[in-house]
């Protein structure tokens, strides 16, 4: 499916489209989206960040349940991005990047390396990518940013930080791959800047004739597409020969590496591809969307608007739109402003939740693991009871800790046991299977 907005917000906020009919599935209404500002919250949830206030809007992605709720925010979202598992909030408010755990509102971090306004994210395979104003781009660790500034109270440092543009940052790219992924991004300095993330080197500048706005590498990273201030969208082969550090992108037709895509009468503001690299979705302000063929360039498909379109977005459909007799079970917490690390220390106490996620009709909930009766409780007796009876020829020792009959650990020493105990049953598993694999 695909999911546009625009900033008239006189019909709908956020339209959930047919990509093979162009047709309306559902609409949810109230209020507009900021550029970067809609993302789908673990294929339950429409996420989208108000433009003027500091509110996100949440919808059920449902066709009869279209009630919207609201979440504050400490100040305007500029950009939003959600992890791909659901867990994690992503938003960038003014320059700074906070991070917010979606089962339990917690306010896990907050990244700062920016000095001007952040206007793009993006998130993938564990890793955090924003551009700004200040013509930055920058790579965090999701990981280091959850561990680090809770452990050490210490800001996080950026895996890597890139200011070869000269003018601000419009958007940006993430391929798949983690830590060997590389990262696209387009400015205002008529580039596109190709780096990898392992190295944190500059592969490939793409130098333009106009002002880049938005681009977006086809799933097999084969084809770039930048689209342009004027309208015009190109798409470069990346693996023209010889291959050039620096390559000169230019209108003329016998430029046998570059395709253009011509159609819309202003600028391009937002660019996706479809899973099978197949079909490319634009949006511009002209009011328009369209879809185009990839390989012969024609657009085969164009869906109007009542004013400019600031997100386009492609996702696979979610349950509740394909059967409206599903329920949504993921728990929604308010949004915390505090960061969670002070909040704990003024309470003088730290509380451990996990979020169990369930099968079919199995509702999902939240569980206290330090209760006697809890699922991860009886397993560790269970397992204590089997290594007693084991054989083995090493001696293990474990230390299981006692219950506690509340959700609030008043001293972490507990913690500290539970910790010990998960990692000693660990190699005593590894151990154990590489025993039974030699015999």
């Amino acid at each position: 499916i695909l999911l546009t907005s625009e900033t008239s917000g006189q019909l709908w906020n956020v339209c959930v489209w047919d990509m093979e009919s162009g047709t309306s599935v559902v609409t949810f209404k109230g209020g507009t989206s900021a550029p970067h500002g809609v993302g789908v919250l673990g294929q339950q949830y429409l996420v989208s960040a108000s433009p003027t206030k500091p509110v996100l809007s949440l919808w059920p992605l449902h066709k009869r349940d279209t009630t919207c709720s609201k979440m504050v925010c400490p100040g305007n979202v500029t950009a939003l991005e959600i992890t791909e598992d659901g867990a994690y909030i992503v938003a960038a408010i003014a320059e700074k990047i906070y991070v917010w755990q979606v089962c339990t509102g917690r306010l896990l971090s907050i990244l700062s390396r920016h000095y001007q306004t952040i206007t793009c994210l993006k998130s993938s395979s564990g890793l955090i990518v924003s551009g700004g104003e200040d013509s930055l781009v920058i790579v965090w660790s999701l990981a280091k940013a959850l561990c680090e500034q809770l452990e050490h109270r210490a800001p996080v440092t950026p895996e890597r930080v890139w200011s070869s543009h000269s003018l601000p940052v419009t958007d940006l790219h993430l391929g798949v791959g983690g830590h060997l992924s590389r990262v696209v991004s387009s400015s205002l300095d008529q580039t596109c800047r190709l780096f990898d993330v392992n190295s944190g080197e500059l592969l490939c500048t793409f130098v333009f004739e106009v002002g880049i706005c938005s681009v977006v590498l086809d799933p097999a990273e084969f084809r770039l597409f930048a689209g342009s201030s004027s309208g015009s969208i190109y798409a470069v082969n990346l693996f023209e020969t010889p291959v050039r550090r620096e390559r000169h992108i230019t209108d003329k037709k016998e430029d046998q590496s570059c395709q253009r895509f011509d159609g819309h009468e202003k600028q391009v503001t937002c660019l996706c591809v479809t899973m099978d690299g197949c079909q490319l979705v634009s949006g511009s302000h002209d009011h328009k969307v369209k879809i185009w063929d990839i390989f012969s360039g024609q657009c085969l498909r164009t869906i109007e608007h009542k004013g400019p379109v600031t997100n386009a977005k492609l996702t696979m459909a979610p349950p509740g739109i394909v059967n409206p007799d599903v329920k949504y079970k993921l728990p929604l917490q308010p949004l915390q402003r505090v960061f969670h690390a002070d909040s704990q220390e003024e309470g003088g106490h730290a509380s451990l939740n996990i979020l169990l996620h369930g099968e079919n009709d199995e509702p999902e909930k939240e569980e206290d693991i330090l209760k006697p009766d809890s699922e991860i409780q009886m397993d560790f007796k269970h397992r204590s009871k089997d290594i007693e009876n084991m054989d083995t020829s090493e001696s293990v020792t474990l230390d299981i800790p006692v219950p506690v009959m509340t959700t609030v650990v008043s001293n972490s020493s507990e913690l500290t046991k539970l910790k010990n105990a998960n990692k000693e049953l660990f190699h005593f598993a590894v151990s154990t299977l590489l025993q039974n694999k030699d015999k």
